[in-house]
């Protein structure tokens, strides 16, 4: 029993020696597999979602300043100047669109700027907004804006209002006030503008030419005729 007992120790110490380092191998040569790189999610485009129901200024809607020759005007001052003012009528367009939820779209102002830099002058140049009362209170609140230096006397300002119900998109309703015409109303009027201009030059350039052709006839008409001789019969 002895020499049995001492063969299987001696066969179990064999057995723990001869799996140790293989165990021990087989843990230093396993490779580690490298971690999987992550692939870029393709970033989603941003929506431009209303929160409610606001009124922003849209540059791309026809933005326009004309001033006097000479004066440099900041189209961001102007910008930021406005968008410091909206309050009120963003305010009206919240009560506005309570009672009717389907007032929406672009609405083109031009503003006429006074000696001290007040709206001296407010009034729709065109608009896809229904609701006559709604775009005069508009206007009225407009005309209170002052732009004291940052616009000249007399200069005028083609601002154009973004009225965007909660939840829609405002770059696509830009794109679809764009489609429409809005800003082509005001390209429109410009043109009508010059060609009345051009016209108005033509007719005074025409009047000064009668007037000269008028003043040329009375004076021949005036103008003593040289004695006639008749030859002795």
């Amino acid at each position: 029993m002895a020499i049995v007992s001492c063969l299987v120790g001696v066969g179990l110490m064999i057995l723990v020696f001869g799996l140790s380092p293989t165990s021990q191998n087989d843990s230093s040569t396993e490779v580690k597999t490298p971690p999987a790189k992550e692939i870029p999610k393709k970033a989603k485009p941003a929506w431009n979602l209303a929160l409610g129901n606001v009124v922003v200024i849209a540059p791309e809607l026809g933005l326009d300043i004309k001033g006097l020759k000479g004066s440099k005007i900041e189209f961001s001052r102007v910008t930021a100047k406005v968008e410091t003012q909206l309050f009120p009528i963003r305010e009206l367009y919240r009560a506005e669109s309570e009672k009717n939820p389907t007032i929406m779209g672009g609405l083109l102002l031009q503003l006429t700027v006074g000696p001290s830099g007040e709206v001296a002058q407010a009034k729709e140049l065109g608009s896809r907004i229904s609701g006559d009362e709604f775009r005069k209170a508009v206007i009225a609140e407009a005309a209170k804006w002052e732009f004291q230096d940052i616009v000249p006397e007399g200069a005028t300002i083609n601002c154009p209002l973004l009225f965007v119900r909660e939840g829609m998109d405002i770059t696509t309703l830009i794109t679809w006030e764009k489609t429409l015409g809005l800003a082509e109303d005001q390209a429109a009027l410009n043109r009508a503008g010059n060609r009345f201009a051009q016209e108005s030059n033509s007719t005074a350039k025409g009047s000064a030419a009668e007037k000269r052709a008028k003043q040329a006839t009375a004076a021949s008409a005036f103008r003593p005729k040289a004695p006639r001789y008749w030859p002795d019969s």
